[in-house]
């Protein structure tokens, strides 16, 4: 398939037009095999939530998970303070709330819709059916979570030890890495709803900064912007800008 022109790309990001068969390669979805993936995704119910909708409520019983098919989630831990945290983003191929549907706990977060959001819902009894029919499954969906978590490790221990720059090329590489399209023979489109708050919020910078961050790595001609769309057009000058 020919990579598509960047500006058709950035024109194809709304979840209403209809689902390309292809899933992000890093989400989990993909890593199942084809009888696996049809499975899950038959073993629940589609719905959909509107802009803001609570998919999973931090603290609720895990009676239930979402397999996400279009659009963006993002994920939130509250303090006892009130004070919210956002953890990460999810979209098309991710799971939302399996931690508490495996271990039984409460809800650890909460998921937010970022837009609107489609999905597959899956009840914790067809889910633990789904993982008896296809136990090699489990093995990727464990893998799936200890990546998640190695994300979240490796993010919170670079807010330690990178300056704002290197944080922020962290998180445009994560997200272009996982979620990604091919535009062009360089470029690659995040085909996420995320704003520059949010991407502050991911890498631990003030909204201020990040915009400066981004502003430099415009003129540097190694990502490009439009509302609430970003394109990486040079992945490999964006992973050294991490470690520099």
């Amino acid at each position: 398939m020919c990579p598509l022109p960047l500006v058709q790309i950035w024109q194809n990001t709304d979840v209403s037009l209809p689902l390309s068969p292809h899933w992000p390669p890093l989400s989990l979805v993909a890593q199942l095999t084809e009888p696996e993936r049809i499975a899950l995704l038959a073993a629940g119910s589609p719905v959909k939530f509107p802009d803001d909708a609570i998919l999973v409520l931090q603290g609720d019983p895990g009676d239930g998970l979402y397999v996400l098919t279009a659009g963006m989630v993002k994920v939130t831990v509250a303090a006892e303070s009130g004070s919210e945290t956002m953890l990460a983003v999810r979209s098309r191929g991710d799971l939302i709330g399996e931690f508490a549907v495996l271990d039984g706990e409460p809800r650890t977060a909460t998921a937010r819709a970022v837009g609107a959001v489609s999905a597959i819902r899956i009840s914790r009894a067809r889910f633990t059916e789904f993982g008896e029919r296809y136990p090699a499954a489990q093995s990727t969906i464990t893998k799936s979570l200890v990546a998640k978590m190695r994300a979240a490790t490796e993010r919170h221990a670079a807010e330690r030890t990178w300056g704002a720059r290197e944080r922020v090329a962290q998180v445009l590489y994560e997200l272009a890495e996982d979620y990604g399209e091919q535009a062009g023979d360089s470029a690659v489109v995040i085909p996420l709803p995320i704003t520059q708050s949010e991407l502050g919020e991911l890498a631990g910078v003030a909204v201020s900064t990040t915009e400066r961050v981004l502003g430099d790595l415009r003129k540097e001609g190694v990502i490009a912007t439009r509302y609430r769309k970003i394109a990486v057009r040079d992945m490999t000058v964006l992973g050294a800008i991490r470690f520099s």
